[in-house]
């Protein structure tokens, strides 16, 4: 199996073909435009939640079967037609001929790019991929990581992003080793329990004791 290059891909304001409007396309057209994408989707039916979106003006909407052509301005696309694989395969030949990123779902030899689980919590995304071999597990690894105390360490990104900026202004540098030392469980019961200023000057005390001049 293919060894995937891991990757968060910024989509917001391009093209991004929805081939199917089935229960699938849905769920790709939602986590599309959750992260900005201007939403084109191809298909003679769609679900209801989509039919209303496309009504809100929130997508577009091509009321017909795929047509060879349609990827000429996608940057990415989404083939969401499990039951037609000729379809699939024929999108497929032209998604490597125009370059276009595609996932086509549940058929990973078509793939360029492959949908992780995702796990998120404010700022942070944890995603997980077994490469095709077992989606199943990804969510087993998405439900563990939602169920433990690791995803609230992302309550601190707007602390650490705070902390951040404060020591560019200032020219400082601390090394990467150094600060995961200060990304502490006991910081992270004053950051979701204590006011918010207390978590930073706690953080701050920790990083400028090693900060070195720029």
């Amino acid at each position: 199996m293919p060894r995937y290059y891991p990757a968060f891909i910024d989509v917001r304001g391009r093209d991004c073909v929805v081939i199917g409007g089935g229960d699938l396309g849905e769920e790709k057209v939602l986590k599309l435009l959750e992260c900005g994408a201007r939403v084109i989707v191809i298909s003679p039916t769609v679900t209801r939640k989509v039919e209303d979106l496309e009504s809100e003006g929130r997508l577009s909407w091509t009321r017909r079967q795929y047509r060879r052509g349609d990827l000429e301005r996608a940057f990415i696309a989404v083939a969401a037609t499990t039951d037609d694989h000729a379809m699939s395969r024929e999108i497929a030949q032209e998604a490597e001929e125009r370059n276009v990123l595609l996932n086509v779902v549940d058929v990973t030899h078509l793939c360029t790019f492959i949908a992780p689980s995702v796990a998120r919590r404010g700022e942070v995304t944890v995603a997980t991929s077994t490469g095709g071999a077992s989606p199943a597990l990804a969510r087993t690894f998405r439900e563990k990581i939602e169920s433990s105390r690791i995803l609230e360490y992302a309550d601190l990104a707007p602390l650490l992003a705070k902390a951040r900026a404060r020591l560019k202004s200032d020219r400082l540098t601390v090394s990467p080793d150094h600060w995961q030392e200060c990304i502490t469980e006991e910081l992270l019961d004053v950051a979701q329990s204590g006011p918010s200023e207390e978590a930073y000057d706690m953080l701050m005390r920790g990083l400028l004791s090693k900060a070195e001049p720029v």
